[in-house]
């Protein structure tokens, strides 16, 4: 849970952004329809103070939702917009029990059946967020508020008092109001367990099983987005493909469990050579590709010719056996992401370049291009 808290991968940050965009949708939704509640209220002849309660509560919410969910629209990876709108779900629950109290029904407030659930579903949309701190946010908010609620209820006196009569909500109870507060607390932890799989399950399904490195999915992903981002904010963007050389020979002549481990090998170095200044994935079979953002070309040529020969020098230990294997060298190709080029392109321009490098000898990094040719 600590390392949940503390690291928001790539992928979880995008499926935070997805799912505030599905909760503002969600939460107009809603509105709409609680909107709708007052005049159902109405119909059926409901206590004068809940159907204007309802009223005004339901048309500031529908008008707040409409600007959630805008905003949500142009930013929906915004931490402050995250806790904004977790606030807005939980606080809105309470101003209407707030409300109950103002105009002095404290057991309406504290007994609801239906306002007061709505807690739980607040706290549930945090599951979609992705993100355990909201969810804590939420659950303490809803937890505080709610408790604050039931002592302006208990400022009233007496609440067994005939002039409250008739009790349509119930009388009032410490052990119903402890339980709703444990309850809240319950649905607190249920959300953080729900992240905590759902960031387990993200982070598995975008890792490569053996070498641990970022898979082909996660690469793409993050491709689209780091091109996009370099070409709105003009940041410099480099993408290097690498292919082991030889490997199928090498693997032939020492065996698949000796090719696993040159592999795993090969992912070592890269990291230690090329962390933190560019990502590390597995493109597909014995192909990686190193993502440099913020790096120009001169840059990211020192730190691939760096991993170059970290890779070249290094010895891979047999399985099963105490002989050592010189490791397969490696080649590279590498580009710079020009105006107005896709993640597409800059993909394709890399993959040419290695080809060259493979072509003119391998084991180097080719990272200009050919005369006429990318």
């Amino acid at each position: 849970m600590r390392s949940l808290m503390s690291h928001q991968d790539f992928l979880i940050l995008e499926a935070a952004a997805y799912g505030e965009l599905l909760v503002a949708r969600i939460r107009l939704f809603a509105t709409f329809l609680i909107f709708l509640m007052p005049l159902l209220a109405w119909w059926s002849d409901a206590p004068r103070v809940e159907v204007i309660n309802g009223a005004v509560f339901a048309t500031m919410a529908l008008g707040l939702a409409t600007l959630l969910l805008f905003l949500a629209k142009r930013n929906a990876v915004s931490l402050p917009l995250r806790y904004g709108s977790t606030a807005f779900d939980v606080t809105s629950v309470s101003l209407v029990l707030a409300l109950f109290l103002f105009q002095g029904f404290p057991h309406t407030a504290v007994n609801s059946r239906v306002v007061w659930e709505l807690y739980l579903i607040s706290i549930a949309a945090t599951t979609l967020r992705g993100d355990p701190r909201v969810c804590v946010f939420a659950g303490m908010l809803a937890m505080v508020q709610y408790l604050a609620i039931v002592l302006g209820a208990v400022s009233f006196g007496d609440l067994s008092s005939p002039r409250f009569e008739p009790f349509e909500y119930g009388m009032f109870s410490w052990a119903d109001q402890i339980s709703r507060l444990m309850l809240i607390l319950l649905a607190t932890i249920l959300a953080l367990a729900a992240v905590a799989q759902t960031c387990k399950l993200m982070s598995l399904s975008s890792r490569d099983k053996l070498t641990g490195a970022s898979n082909r999915a996660w690469l793409d992903l993050r491709l689209e987005r780091e091109v996009r981002e370099a070409q709105l904010f003009g940041r410099k963007l480099c993408l290097a493909m690498l292919d082991v050389d030889h490997f199928k020979a090498f693997n032939d002549r020492h065996g698949h469990l000796a090719g696993d481990a040159v592999l795993c090998q090969v992912v070592e170095r890269l990291r230690e050579t090329v962390e933190p200044a560019g990502i590390v994935a597995r493109y597909g079979g014995e192909e990686f590709s190193i993502l440099f953002s913020g790096l120009g070309l001169a840059e990211a040529l020192q730190v691939c010719e760096r991993a170059r020969k970290a890779i070249a020098g290094a010895r891979v230990v047999l399985p099963g056996t105490h002989r050592d294997a010189e490791s397969p060298s490696v080649s590279i190709g590498l580009a710079e992401l020009e105006h107005g080029q896709s993640a597409e392109i800059l993909l394709d321009i890399a993959d040419r370049r290695l080809n060259r490098a493979k072509q003119s000898g391998r084991d180097r990094v080719v990272a200009l291009p050919a005369t006429g040719v990318a």
